[in-house]
Order: C-alpha cells, then structure tokens, then sequence
C-alpha cells in the first residue's frame, strides 16, 4: 500500500465508524418507539372509548402534544333519537384529536365533536289537513385537559349536549330529549404497548461499512490505473 493510499483508508474507516456510531444511537432511539392504547370513560355514564398514539416523537421533557392516530368515543351527544327516526353518528372518530403529556406522562385528551340530523314528515291528502312536522336534532361536546404545569393539578373533563327541536309550519313549538352535562370527569388507562417495527442497528450499520468499503476500494482501483 502507497502512503498515499493510507491516509485516505484511516480517514475512510473513521468515517465508517462515526457512521456506525450515529446509526447505533439513533437504533437505540428508535427502538424504544411505541404505539400506546388508552381506554376512557366518562363519569355519569356519558360514554367512553379508546385511542392509540406513537410516542416516537415524546421527549420527556416539558409540555408535549401528540396528534391520535386512531380511536373513536361512543357518547350520548349525538344527533340520533330513534323515538322519532333520526340517525346521527355511530360514534365520533378521535383521529387528528390531541393528546398531552408533561415530562412524559399522558395526562388527557384536549378532543372536540358535533352531529346534526333533519327529518320532516309533509302529509298533505291526510284526512282533516295537511300535517307538517320538523325535527331538528343537534348535538356538541368537548374534552379538555387542564393543568399548565403541576402534575397533581392534570384533569381531563367532558362537556357535551344533545336536543331536538320540533317544528312546524309556523317555527318551533317544543324541545325534547335534550340533555346538557357539564364538568364530567374522564378517566384513562393504558391497555396495550406495541413497539413499533424500526430496522436493526446492526443491520444498518452494516450496510453502511459494506458501502464505505466498495467506495475505498473503487478509489484504489483509480489510483493503481
């Protein structure tokens, strides 16, 4: 070997592994990645559900959102009343909903929902009059996280509501199956932790000595022509 040749292949084998080096911390990173299931309830018996969340971005530090996933809330505060034929939500999709975590702990959802479904019945040939009737039926809620900052003081609560408003031709006359709820508290558990699948430190970190030897020897090749 030239002596010219041997400073390039020591720079060429540093380079290779501080390669390594890089790759095997960010492996060790990654492999502690999980996908994380968390089942709610909400008191008063105003539903409950589940969600699931990567925590592959969650530093431990500090105040952090994450973004759900996956999950869905079954509650009362939807547009359906089967009593006079109307069909709302089956349940409301938590995707895109906010989960909060202080140094690294889940402390609540910060989620939000809503529903609306019409039915009108016009009998216009029914004997003794037309008959005409409205129901208009809506439905909102929310989950909201407090606590900027102590731990002790973290607490999830749900407010949420539903009502249907009869009409007829000449405005509304009377609101039923309304019910308002107001400061209810949310309860979680974590059910499930799945690593999620990431490559093998080694593996990568072979393939990086493998490309970095392919290229010193092309190199050697140059030289010796």
């Amino acid at each position: 070997m030239s002596h010219k040749l041997r400073p390039r292949l020591g720079s060429a084998i540093a380079s290779t592994i501080l390669s390594l080096a890089a790759l095997s911390v960010a492996g060790v990173d990654q492999v502690q990645a999980a996908v994380l299931t968390y089942n709610f309830q909400v008191e008063e018996n105003a539903g409950g559900g589940f969600f699931k969340l990567s925590n592959s971005s969650l530093t431990g530090i500090g105040s952090e959102q994450i973004a759900v996933g996956e999950g869905r809330f079954n509650t009362f505060a939807t547009a359906s009343d089967s009593s006079n034929g109307l069909k709302g939500k089956d349940f409301y999709d938590l995707a895109g909903a906010i989960a909060l975590f202080f140094q690294g702990e889940f402390r609540g959802l910060s989620a939000s929902g809503s529903d609306t479904a019409t039915r009108e019945i016009d009998l216009p040939d029914v004997p003794g009059g037309p008959f005409y009737v409205k129901y208009d039926s809506g439905a909102s809620w929310s989950i909201g996280t407090s606590g900027a900052s102590s731990p002790d003081m973290w607490r999830s609560y749900f407010s949420g509501y539903r009502e249907t408003i009869v009409s007829n031709r000449e405005g509304p006359f009377i609101i039923i199956n309304r019910r308002i709820l107001n400061g209810a508290e949310v309860s979680y558990s974590l059910v499930n932790t799945e690593a999620e699948p990431v490559p093998e430190p080694l593996t990568a970190g072979g393939t990086a000595l493998a490309l970095a030897g392919l290229s010193w020897l092309k190199h050697k090749k140059k030289m010796a022509a």
